[in-house]
Formats: C-alpha cells, sequence, structure tokens
C-alpha cells in the first residue's frame, strides 16, 4: 500500500507518488512513445498510485493524458494536478 499525505486545504489523502507528463507524454498520437504510455498509467495505478501531473506548457502532454484516460473503461480515479 503506497504512503499517503493531506492536502492541507482539504484533508484529502494522496499518495507520495505520481507520474509526471513533461516530456514523456508530449508525443503524437499513434506513435510507438504514444503506444507505450497505457503501460505507464497501469504501473501507476497498479501500484496505488493517482496522482498525474501535467501543464498546458508541457505542449501536447495535458491532452494525451487525457485521451488515454478517457480510452479506459471503466476509468480509474485520478487525481490530475496542473499547473
Amino acid at each position: 500500500r503506497m504512503l499517503t499525505r493531506a492536502i492541507p486545504s482539504s484533508g484529502e489523502a494522496l499518495p507520495v507518488v505520481g507520474v509526471g507528463t513533461w516530456l514523456n507524454f508530449d508525443v503524437a498520437p499513434g506513435s510507438a512513445d504514444y503506444q507505450r504510455l497505457p503501460g505507464v498509467l497501469d504501473a501507476l495505478f497498479a501500484a496505488g498510485g493517482i496522482v498525474i501531473d501535467s501543464s498546458p506548457m508541457y505542449r501536447r502532454a495535458e491532452q494525451t493524458t487525457g485521451e488515454l484516460l478517457a480510452a479506459r473503461t471503466p476509468r480509474p480515479p485520478a487525481f490530475l494536478a496542473t499547473k
């Protein structure tokens, strides 16, 4: 089980480990790199993680993250952090 910490303002407990999207999620659909990303999310969720960090400054990373999560049925719980 993954360690958690509470968000001070809400008390919601979040896992202390998440995944960042800066370089690896800024990829074109259909590319080999894009095809590997569902496995990254599988590993995160299997380990008990839910935090995914992104930013509009990461070019296509937010869009890629949204596409990958929308393609999952059922969609796993994810805490999406953006700057």
